[in-house]
């Protein structure tokens, strides 16, 4: 199953990343390297965001009951929200840091190069095993994110060593650690904006709703299209659910199955649709089955 093999790969990558977290963080100190710490830093929010993943995942792929009909898929986005707005507080943290030495710098011991050198193999090697899952799953998406700056960060303190090692130009500390941070912002609004519109059940921006409902008011037999709704539970998981209005209730399952079929074309894989006979007049509010109106309901899963 997809998400189980997203779970391995989260367990996996937070191990490796907890463990040279803290090697990098007492190599900072030891070195007094700003870049060191910052990247330290990048990858103590990793093994954070991962943690949140790793628990997210977990329930999300056990817990299921009466009440919880979706399951906790929910959890994924909230922690992936969680971990953008980490990443964009950490990049103020950095700025701010360096600022400070742009004023007073400090100098920083030539050891930093071989930690910096060992945290981009960490994070080239945690990279790989999140890249085969980051289409399915946001939170390993937004995991892959942290490690990708994280690995900016690496090559960053790499550069700053042998400006350091050759010119003892201790300004390219704080300079190249301003530079990942920069590089990192736009990403991060991705991850934040994508979470903020799962939350707030606006339509997938890959998905126009003009267009769906056009295709499927034109399907033959269909006289009208109204309450046309699309979100998402999570990214990759969207549902439509629509009330048609048909002239003829004999052609139900026609109806329905072109129905779904112009929803997966959109890649929605979960529809409910009503069906309405002509001269049905739905309320504002859509109430439940009257007698006497067909209400049919047509639910349509791929896992």
């Amino acid at each position: 199953m997809n998400r189980e093999k997203s779970l391995k790969a989260l367990g996996i990558s937070f191990f490796l990343i907890t463990l040279f977290a803290v090697i990098e963080f007492v190599g900072g100190i030891l070195t007094n390297s700003l870049a060191l710490l910052s990247d330290a830093g990048h990858m103590t929010t990793d093994a954070l965001s991962l943690s949140i993943a790793l628990i997210s995942q977990i329930l999300a792929v056990k817990v299921r009951n009466k009440r919880m009909t979706y399951g906790l898929y929910r959890l994924e986005v909230f922690a992936a929200l969680i971990n953008g707005v980490f990443l964009l507080g950490l990049v103020g943290y950095i700025i701010f840091e360096a600022l400070k030495r742009f004023q007073n710098p400090e100098p920083v011991k030539e050891e930093m190069i071989y930690i910096a050198v060992a945290g981009l193999l960490v994070n080239l090697g945690v990279g790989y095993i999140l890249l085969k899952h980051s289409e399915e799953n946001i939170n390993v998406k937004a995991a892959l994110l942290h490690v990708a700056t994280d690995t900016l960060g690496s090559v960053a303190a790499i550069i700053a060593g042998i400006a350091i090692i050759f010119w003892k130009f201790y300004l390219a500390d704080p300079i190249l650690s301003v530079a990942v941070a920069l590089l990192i912002l736009p990403s991060t609004y991705a991850v934040i904006k994508e979470t903020v519109d799962v939350l707030l059940e606006l339509a997938p921006s890959h998905i126009s709703t003009e267009e769906l409902e056009r295709d499927i008011r034109n399907l033959p037999g269909v006289k009208d299209v109204h309450d046309l709704h699309v979100w998402s539970i999570t990214p990759g998981t969207e549902v439509l659910t629509v009330h048609v209005v048909i002239e003829d209730t004999s052609i139900c399952n026609d109806i329905l199955k072109k129905v779904q079929e112009i929803a997966e074309k959109y890649g929605i894989r979960h529809t409910t649709v009503q069906l309405e006979k002509e001269g049905f007049a739905c309320t504002e509010s859509c109430p439940l089955l009257t007698e006497g109106h067909v209400k049919l309901h047509h639910h349509h899963h791929e896992h």
